[in-house]
């Protein structure tokens, strides 16, 4: 990291004596400015409250604490105790990665489209994977409850940390408190492991999702799946990361564990795979993955491209909104990923059946032919949740649905020959279990 010039560490100085602390971490003034700016905001706040209860604060002491923590590296989000999610204030702990404002514009450019979209169920269902503070789910209820009243959504946030799904529990119950819309929605969480085989041997530690679901009496289908998994390689945490990020978020939030037999870049990718198996299994209509970079986007997409499932895959930026679009093509084939927005690469969305319809997309021509939107699996969760045994009608004798022994023993004309069957004459005497009961003593 280049060093500061010392002009503008005197500019600092005059400014305020604060800010050449700051400029380390965000090596910039203005910057250094606004953060100072919410630490003084903060320390107030804090006063505020403490007056409230009778106490007091030496505010310049607290602020004078809280640069020295920004200034050694810890997040701003850390110190301040919350960060703003789109329209949600999120509770940041240290130990629980910090919500990004590109993860937001995604959950919130995909909620705009479900809101006007046609044919929803009445539950929609969301499984938020590798949820952390919660962050998805409570936006995700936020901006689909926000405009006017909507089917019935329920959602559900996994994690493999305990620490995670404390703090998604408290964000929960606070922003149900400050924003009625959350209320709505049926919001819960869940601690499963979604790298574990489901038919492997577990002594320990977080069951598989298919397990939890199962212990939980959760919903085995669900029609949207979202994910922001660990995806930085090794390598690429030493190189694109800050050091605010290496040294204080957790690194299981952002590396996904190694792998002996694997390579650095297949590290990086090693949570999309199961992703993947786990969307078809709970027969997702919707997939949204976050990524890294527009190269890992094409090797998601043609992962997904290989399964011959979905209907269509395309490429979110940070601004999915956006109007500028591109296309990437794809070197392995003709076929191209649209590019959706401005910006960076962010997320990787799938869509089939009925989620083509709620996007109102086309199906892309190279869409599979095995799964067309009209056959989609029934929206409202009816064919799934409420089984009834079946039989193969074809077993029974055409227009006669009596038992077979009613259609074969019962239409004879003629007496069984029960001679010829027990080997005993007719009037023989019967055995000792049909004889009635005998009552009392001889």
């Amino acid at each position: 990291m280049p060093r500061l010039p010392t002009s503008l560490l005197r500019r600092a100085y005059a400014l305020d004596p604060y800010l050449p602390a700051l400029l380390g971490p965000c090596r910039d003034l203005c910057a250094a400015q606004n953060e100072l700016r919410w630490l003084r905001e903060h320390v107030d706040g804090v006063a505020e409250k403490r007056r409230a209860r009778g106490g007091t604060l030496a505010r310049a002491a607290l602020l004078r604490e809280l640069v020295g923590k920004r200034a050694r590296g810890m997040p701003l989000q850390y110190i301040l105790g919350t960060e703003w999610f789109g329209e949600v204030e999120i509770r940041c702990r240290k130990g629980v990665l910090i919500p990004r404002q590109d993860t937001a514009a995604s959950i919130s450019h995909l909620v705009r489209f479900l809101r006007d979209a046609p044919n929803l169920p009445s539950e929609l269902r969301v499984l938020d994977l590798c949820t952390g503070t919660g962050c998805i789910p409570l936006l995700f209820a936020h901006d689909f409850y926000d405009a006017s009243s909507r089917p019935d959504l329920r959602i559900l946030g996994v994690d493999v940390s305990e620490k995670a799904l404390e703090l998604a529990a408290h964000n929960l119950e606070r922003t149900r408190k400050a924003q009625a819309s959350v209320a709505k929605g049926n919001i819960s969480f869940l601690q499963a492991d979604i790298l574990l085989n489901p038919f492997a041997d577990q002594t320990e530690g977080p069951p598989s999702l298919k397990t939890a679901l199962n212990l939980k009496r959760m919903p085995q289908f669900w029609d949207i799946l979202i994910s922001n998994p660990p995806y930085i390689s090794p390598k690429e945490y030493w190189k694109t990361t800050t050091r605010s990020v290496r040294g204080f978020e957790p690194k299981l939030a952002l590396v996904p564990p190694p792998d002996a037999a694997g390579t650095d870049t297949e590290q990086g990718d090693a949570f999309y795979r199961p992703l993947l198996t786990i969307a078809q299994d709970v027969e997702a209509k919707i997939v949204l993955l976050e990524i890294a970079d527009l190269d890992q986007a094409l090797r998601v997409g043609r992962r997904v491209r290989e399964m011959d499932i979905y209907d269509g895959i395309e490429i979110w930026c940070d601004q999915p909104d956006a109007h500028p679009n591109t296309a990437a093509e794809d070197p392995a084939s003709d076929s191209e990923f649209p590019i959706f927005g401005t910006g960076n690469a962010r997320t990787v969305l799938c869509h089939r059946g009925q989620g083509t319809q709620w996007l109102q997309r086309t199906p892309s021509p190279h869409a599979p032919t095995s799964t067309p939107a009209d056959t989609t699996e029934d929206c409202a969760h009816i064919s799934h949740d409420g089984l009834e045994p079946s039989f193969d009608k074809t077993l029974l004798h055409a227009g006669d649905g009596r038992p077979f022994h009613e259609r074969t023993l019962k239409s004879r004309k003629e007496p069984v020959d029960w001679e010829h069957w027990t080997g005993k004459p007719a009037n023989a005497a019967a055995p000792w279990y049909t004889k009635e009961p005998r009552l009392g003593r001889r």
